[in-house]
């Protein structure tokens, strides 16, 4: 349910790219509603219609932010189908989006999450493109929760909202299979492989495989390997990421998002 006070700032994310209009657009629709809003953006270079690559993202940077932060993400591959439009709040943060599984990190920190789908005109724009509805809905409806309407005005609340599948990677009979989830600027490769218990990362068999790349070492910082090295660590969100000392693990071993990683570990 939603914290009292008044909610802090939005904060955008989409696979819409910074190189034409279209988050100005939806920065406008909010300002237009709320003048003094707090605008952030999380990230526009999601790959196009990556759901789950948006999720982890959000999994990974939602405990940076206050609670009462507005999430408003829009990867969305169903625009203008018969999937759900969301707004509402989880575990004290509010979200607005596709119903479409990138809700998913926040209703896992809180199953008593109030969620609505936007139906009423007061939480969109009166005309409403069927390809848009980032900047005729999404945006809309996210100044109208930055201005304290309850999203019970928005229409009927969802009990179902679409799940992913958990984030982390699985375990399969003792190896961990998991995948590229995003390549960061400087070409790091960071998985879904998330970070074993403090007793058994101290010490043990550790092997991991990426397309040609075997280590069978887990580094603390980029330096323990010589320049132009591969290495593996554990990155700031406690993921597993593949980096090249001054390089480029992306382009040197030709990583790509989505990628199959295998890690076996064996305590010792």
């Amino acid at each position: 349910m939603a914290l009292p006070g008044t909610p802090s700032l939005i904060v955008l994310m989409t696979d819409f790219g910074t190189e034409h209009w279209y988050v100005a657009a939806m920065k406008g629709e909010i300002l237009a509603r709320a003048p003094d809003a707090m605008i952030l953006d999380l990230s526009h270079h999601v790959s196009r219609h990556a759901v789950d690559q948006a999720a982890f993202i959000l999994h990974c940077a939602i405990d940076s932010f206050p609670r009462r932060t507005i999430f408003c993400c829009v990867v969305d591959p169903g625009v203008g189908s018969g999937r759900r439009s969301l707004v509402g709040w989880a575990a004290g943060w509010g979200f607005v989006g596709p119903d479409n599984g990138l809700v998913t990190p926040l209703i896992e920190r809180d199953k008593n999450f109030r969620l609505h789908e936007i139906k009423s005109q007061i939480f969109r724009n009166e005309r409403v493109c069927a390809t848009f509805h980032g900047r005729d809905v999404f945006a809309p409806a996210a100044a109208r929760l930055l201005l304290g309407d309850d999203p019970r005005m928005a229409g009927p609340r969802v009990d179902d909202p679409v799940r992913l599948p958990p984030i982390q990677a699985e375990n399969v009979a003792g190896v961990v299979q998991g995948r590229v989830m995003m390549i960061d600027h400087f070409g790091n490769a960071v998985t879904n492989v998330q970070q074993f218990g403090d007793e058994e990362n101290a010490a043990g068999q550790f092997e991991m495989t990426l397309r040609s790349l075997k280590l069978t070492e887990i580094d603390s910082i980029y330096q323990e390997k010589p320049k132009g090295k591969p290495l593996c660590y554990w990155g700031s969100s406690g993921f597993l990421e593949i980096a090249v000392n001054y390089g480029s693990a992306a382009e040197t071993y030709g990583i790509q998002i989505g990628d199959p990683i295998a890690v076996r570990f064996s305590p010792r």
